[in-house]
């Protein structure tokens, strides 16, 4: 067998201490990591750059037989033009990594999109071994495709609640959040238009941005119940007070007059949020797709909350309050921003736990206990709330790992475990471009990593860890070992303490091990029953 490391951090694998030696033997584990997974799985050995190890799908991706790729080449699985520069990549690998933009060459010379996804090199007898798994991109999951979306939407979101606190003038204000929406070219086009009270009931085009901005161009809206001009979204929103979806501008009657002028566009979907404020006006933000049906319910309610905190900005600038009651409107308006934020994110981390009902609800009960404890440490709220965030992402890098291996009923096998462990890796890619508050995404990457430097993917040690990442590593253990799994009873709140209190001081932080088991043996503090039960 290659791979015979020791890794002795369970908790990524919800396994108690006591399980650890009653699994299957080692080549039971190799034949079921190697050859039933449904991943492209291979191992390099580095100075040759030969194949040592293969599984049924890399036969199966490539068109090469087991015995033709052991003993290969690994470059020859690659276009000739990307050899030199793979290789220099892999020889200077020191952290976890996914590769992209690549192409498998297949043994009919077919060349097939794909993301590679490495391990940190290892030794293993003498030699150096890399281990990896490649994802064709031409069969991506639907699950995998909602969350990308999912990213995409809360990242321009955020930008977007981002300029709210930015902004020195109405004007300003309106323009920075539609260039915020379309900063990443997922919506083509976002304005905002103000209800006028004239003969026509025109909707004055207040700010707009985008790629198809020039719809925008000589548009006429109107909000008047009589006009041809008033029977689309944005006429219809800010006559009703209602979200107004349109899933196809192609199929939707009421948009005949703007039809062609919007394929010209490449427009296709939208929504328009109504919104009210000096008490009588009105407008409208309006948010266009180039696809149809783009826009999902967790997005009209963000929307929702974005239109709402325009209308308290043009109250705000049109009042000219004092800056007392400027400063009491922003805390509302981050406070309402950042609860937005967190069902964004409640949403994105559900899209990973559907893949796996036996662990779902992990992520909310490990937000708990971290809460708990950092609570009793006297953190600020602002802090309190960079933890829970965190916390109820923590495991979202595990969308990319082979749902066989997350529903294991046994012991992972080192293979396996090896891309176990790019997890927080994985959660730390999809969370480091949006622009949360506090430093979410770092905490994400460094929630398995121990105070004496036995963690991973970075081996950090003490100090170097956030505290927030070390008080999440505690709340994670408690969590995994007290839980039901479907391979085991739940063991128990007091053995799960047993356990933290026995790596106190080695592996886990000494004084938050000792707050939190004052929580649960003195306190009486629970957690809420799993979603299962």
């Amino acid at each position: 067998m290659l791979f015979n490391n020791k890794f002795s951090d369970y908790s990524n694998m919800d396994i108690p201490v006591a399980d650890i030696n009653k699994t299957a033997s080692n080549e039971d584990l190799h034949t079921m990591a190697w050859n039933h997974s449904m991943f492209p799985l291979f191992a390099i050995d580095m100075a040759s750059g030969q194949l040592l190890d293969v599984n049924r799908a890399s036969e199966l991706l490539t068109g090469y037989g087991r015995a033709e790729l052991i003993g290969m080449s690994y470059q020859l699985l690659f276009p000739e033009n990307e050899r030199s520069s793979l290789r220099t990549t892999l020889l200077t690998i020191s952290t976890p990594a996914v590769l992209k933009e690549l192409y498998i060459q297949t043994k009919t010379t077919q060349l097939i999109p794909v993301e590679v996804s490495l391990a940190t090199m290892f030794e293993n007898q003498g030699s150096y071994q890399l281990i990896g798994s490649f994802r064709n991109l031409q069969t991506i999951t639907d699950t995998e495709y909602e969350l990308a979306a999912k990213k995409w939407e809360l990242s321009a979101y955020a930008s977007a609640a981002l300029a709210l606190s930015q902004a020195s003038s109405a004007e300003e204000l309106m323009q920075l959040v539609c260039d915020a929406l379309t900063h990443e070219h997922r919506y083509v086009l976002a304005w905002v238009g103000i209800a006028e009270n004239t003969a026509d009931k025109r909707v004055r085009i207040a700010a707009g941005s985008g790629c198809s901005k020039n719809y925008l161009t000589d548009l006429s809206v109107s909000w008047a119940e009589d006009s041809p001009w008033g029977q689309g979204p944005t006429g219809l929103a800010i006559r009703s007070g209602l979200t107004q979806m349109m899933k196809d501008a192609e199929t939707n009657p009421g948009f005949t007059p703007w039809s062609e002028k919007a394929k010209q566009e490449n427009i296709r979907a939208s929504v328009a949020v109504p919104f009210k404020y000096q008490h009588d006006q009105h407008g409208a933000l309006t948010v266009y797709s180039s696809e149809p049906e783009t826009f999902g319910k967790t997005m009209l309610e963000l929307f929702e909350h974005l239109a709402g905190e325009i209308a308290h900005g043009l109250n705000k600038f049109a009042q000219n309050a004092v800056i007392d009651s400027e400063r009491q409107q922003r805390e509302a308006a981050q406070l309402n921003l950042s609860n937005a934020l967190g069902a964004a994110i409640r949403a994105m981390a559900k899209t990973m736990e559907n893949r796996d009902p036996y662990t779902s609800g992990h992520q909310d009960r490990v937000s708990v206990i971290a809460c708990g404890i950092a609570q009793r440490l006297g953190w600020s709220s602002d802090r309190l709330q960079a933890l829970q965030m965190a916390a109820v992402v923590h495991d979202i890098g595990k969308i990319a790992i082979p749902i066989e291996i997350l529903t294991k009923p046994k012991r992972l096998s080192d293979a396996e475990f090896l891309l176990m462990s790019e997890h927080p890796y994985t959660g730390y890619t999809i969370l480091k471009d949006i622009p949360f508050p506090w430093p979410v995404a770092e905490i994400v990457y460094q929630h398995h990593e121990k105070i004496d430097g036995s963690g991973y993917p970075r081996g950090l040690q003490g100090n170097e860890i956030l505290p927030e990442a070390r008080v999440l590593a505690i709340a994670d253990i408690v969590e995994a070992m007290a839980s039901y799994r479907p391979y085991r009873p739940a063991l128990g709140i007091e053995k799960a303490l047993h356990e933290i209190e026995l790596l106190a001081g080695k592996q886990l932080d000494a004084e938050y091990v000792a707050v939190c088991a004052r929580m649960f043996r003195e306190e009486n503090f629970a957690l809420p029953l799993p979603d299962h039960l």
